[in-house]
């Protein structure tokens, strides 16, 4: 029988690189929040959303009107690292009997196909931690190392940080998902100090404090390391909406039967309907909140916000010259 399963999202951060008044987890990509990307995989992974905990700051009204869905809250008053924000939830997890998954709210990219693939190999080792890890070409900044022993099991995760220069040479990362046995590592998270560079208490740290317990910790690879990547300033925002874009044109060509001439001058954000045999021309922008039936050509040159095309439509730019 299957453990039942809730997630906690760490998102009480400052967002000090964004540069901006909101958090960074309310930024939008392709018209949809941060937050709301990664709350869409994690239900569409099979988690309710009543089970679904988010760490905020006490400044939290933005994102609760942004998400605007039945999940719960608690409040990280200082964010003193990710381990003290896990333990802010103390009230919801302390008596919880099941698999908790863990996770940042930076993340746009990881799917719900991710999600379930960690959860099974989670359920069927029994191991009271799996972890998502990732092979980067060149690992980027601040991603911590996973540390195997001479038989490749895991023995500990090294924040960027504090690790050393032969340390900072491994390619395998830590992607801040997690999947635990809450019985076996809640309690253990007191045990975490902040004896490091940041003087923070680490989430990573329970790695070792498991594995000092002859506990054994169980890695998923993630099958893209690019989705394990969070956002962090604005020029990562602009990556996110190319490579979210990408996906999402190639889900509307595949399973919609639309033709998308030159992919990348089109963008077409969430929330949008396209019917089957519209033609999408070049420099076109497709907003959320649009309706386009079937059998139409839209572009090139075109924006559409909230509105509904009807089917056999042809909208194209059309310059107006006004006469003197």
């Amino acid at each position: 029988m299957k453990k039942p399963v809730k997630a906690l999202i760490l998102a009480a951060g400052k967002s000090k690189r964004m540069k901006s008044g909101n958090s960074k987890v309310l930024h939008k990509i392709l018209g949809k929040e941060i937050i709301n990307h990664l709350l869409d995989s994690i239900t569409g992974s099979g988690i309710h959303q009543e089970d679904i905990i988010l760490i905020v700051g006490p400044e939290n009204q933005q994102i609760k009107k942004a998400i605007n869905r039945n999940i719960q809250y608690t409040i990280q008053d200082k964010p003193l690292g990710t381990a003290h924000a896990v333990l802010s939830a103390r009230d919801h997890l302390t008596p919880f009997r099941g698999d908790l998954l863990v996770t940042v709210g930076d993340n746009p990219y990881i799917t719900p196909e991710e999600i379930s693939k960690l959860l099974n190999q989670h359920q069927k080792s029994g191991c009271p931690c799996t972890l998502i890890s990732a092979i980067f070409p060149h690992p980027p900044p601040p991603y911590g190392r996973i540390i195997r022993d001479q038989n490749r099991e895991v023995i500990g995760v090294i924040e960027e940080k504090d690790a050393s220069p032969d340390q900072l040479k491994i390619r395998e990362v830590n992607s801040s998902i997690y999947m635990f046995d809450n019985q076996i590592v809640f309690p253990l998270l007191s045990e975490i100090n902040n004896d490091n560079h940041k003087n923070e208490y680490y989430l990573t740290d329970i790695i070792a404090i498991l594995k000092a317990r002859n506990l054994k910790i169980n890695t998923v690879t993630a099958d893209d390391y690019l989705d394990t990547i969070g956002i962090n300033d604005r020029w990562e925002i602009q990556a996110a909406q190319k490579k979210l874009n990408e996906r999402n044109q190639k889900k509307l060509s595949l399973e919609q039967g639309i033709t998308i001439f030159q992919p990348e001058t089109v963008t077409i954000e969430y929330n949008v309907e396209i019917g089957r045999d519209t033609i999408i021309f070049p420099s076109t922008y497709i907003a959320a909140g649009t309706r386009i039936g079937k059998n139409c050509q839209i572009g090139p040159f075109v924006y559409l916000k909230g509105v509904t095309i009807p089917d056999n439509s042809v909208i194209i730019f059309e310059k107006r010259v006004r006469e003197a």
